[in-house]
């Protein structure tokens, strides 16, 4: 949706992998990321041993990156749309100001706002990484990037995509909350996906953090079903997720 002049973007509905280049021999990988909010850079730019990110780049203009649920709520509730947009408006005039050190525009750069950038990584970092990013216990914006990145380079005949799986599939087992001391000691924030069954007892929120639907519906992704899902013939009406 576009309103006076600030524009706001669903998900992963506008997200782009473009691969520039695969060199088998070394087995690197250099690809471009775009239609992004900054929060998920940021959570991506953690990633240190074997990976580069490059030509990091804020959208200019006022565009943002929301949540699929907060981007449902301004679709429903009007008031709420409006006071959003209102305050993106008033927080550009700040932006575009002149400010004791210069222009602003670093320093109101919400975590939303939409960005692009380049990584370099070998294949070895991202089968781990790949691990853990394609689980729906992390957010929507980045399980995205990963599942869309994966199918990418099958599309391009790189084979060892077709091996990424989420790390629960691997052990057998949902490790959510096993993988995180907090979690166990005082609850997890969200449920388990449904991929294995669950040991959260607690959830702040009573469901995933994202879910296989979403990829889906956003991305066009068919996301590979789980030996538990497929032994207890769970999510079947995706037929393609095989």
């Amino acid at each position: 949706m576009k309103i006076n002049d600030v524009e706001i973007k669903c998900g992963v509905k506008n997200l782009e992998v473009d691969i520039i280049n695969w060199h088998p021999a070394s087995g690197m990988i250099k690809y471009r990321v775009k239609g992004t909010p900054i929060c998920q850079y940021d959570q991506h730019s953690r990633a240190r041993v074997g990976i580069k990110f490059k030509q990091y780049e804020v959208n200019p203009n006022p565009t943002y990156v929301v949540y699929t649920q907060v981007y449902e709520l301004m679709e429903k509730n009007s008031d709420f749309r409006d006071k959003v947009i209102k305050t993106l408006s008033e927080l550009e005039k700040h932006r575009e100001s002149e400010g004791e050190f210069g222009q602003n525009e670093e320093l109101f750069n919400l975590m939303s706002r939409e960005c692009t950038y380049v990584v370099e990584q070998n294949i070895n970092s991202l089968r781990g990484q790949m691990s853990r990013r394609l689980k729906f216990c992390e957010e929507e914006f980045i399980v995205g990037l990963h599942w869309l990145l994966r199918e990418k380079m099958i599309e391009m005949g790189i084979d060892a995509a077709k091996a990424f799986r989420p790390g629960c599939d691997a052990i057998g087992k949902c490790d959510y909350a096993a993988a995180d001391y907090l979690s166990n000691a005082f609850g997890c924030l969200f449920a388990g996906c449904g991929r294995f069954p669950s040991k959260t007892d607690f959830a702040s929120f009573n469901q995933s953090c994202t879910t296989p639907e979403v990829m889906k519906e956003q991305l066009g992704i068919s996301c590979i079903r789980s030996s538990h899902e497929i032994e207890n013939k769970l999510r079947i009406k995706d037929k393609e997720a095989i």
